[in-house]
């Protein structure tokens, strides 16, 4: 049996949910809705998010470093992924995928779709991927370059100034980027507290939560 007191999130306050409490609220989705869907932008956002995420004199110019802040980002992009979307539920396998199905449905990262594949072949197609276009070349050049080798490969640079992101020189402002991913889970938070618990976006949600716990 898993230890109800394992600390699933903690919010900005300090204060922590455990499994306990989340298993407490999915017996009644409906009436804690605002629970859950806190719950996992807490989890989100301060896994990934709030080390960059604060004012102070001395760390943006002697430990804020675009190279983490977008290591960061990436492994959010794929977590996020893994709840939005059901057939990401284990990303075994699938992160490529996830990138493609996150740039193309994404509206503030729209940029990164070009020529990519349509977002029914990142979700349903089977066998070999054969990605294209942006998708492709930022998830081998920017993610598994700077998760694998600490490195942009093939021109891509990453900053903390500058445009959000400039396709002639293939750059990327790390600061934007991750405000733009902060700005997503907001959205996230906000269309589930607006939908029905009986949803698509639900589902996913709900069938990712109880993969955590069961695996905690």
């Amino acid at each position: 049996m898993n230890n109800k007191t394992i600390v699933l999130a903690t919010d900005t306050d300090g204060n922590e949910t455990t499994i306990g409490q989340v298993e407490e609220w999915l017996k009644d989705k409906q009436a804690n809705k605002k629970n859950l869907s806190s719950f996992i932008y807490d989890r989100l956002y301060g896994r990934y998010i709030k080390p960059f995420d604060f004012d102070n004199k001395i760390h943006p110019d002697r430990y804020k470093n675009g190279f983490t802040i977008m290591a960061n980002c990436c492994l959010l992009i794929e977590t996020y992924a893994s709840f939005r979307e059901n057939s990401f539920t284990d990303t075994n396998g699938k992160s490529e995928r996830c990138f493609g199905w996150f740039f193309l449905g994404e509206h503030r990262f729209v940029k990164f779709s070009k020529n990519g594949l349509p977002i029914t072949d990142y979700i349903n197609k089977k066998g070999k991927l054969n990605n294209t276009g942006v998708p492709r070349d930022f998830y081998v050049n920017v993610r598994c370059g700077i998760l694998h080798n600490a490195e942009t490969r093939n021109g891509w640079k990453i900053l903390r100034c500058g445009d959000f992101y400039d396709e002639k020189s293939k750059t990327i402002n790390a600061v934007k980027f991750m405000n733009r991913l902060k700005n997503t889970l907001a959205d996230y938070r906000k269309a589930l507290d607006d939908s029905d618990v009986n949803t698509e976006i639900w589902y996913s949600f709900v069938d990712r939560v109880k993969d955590v716990i069961s695996k905690a």
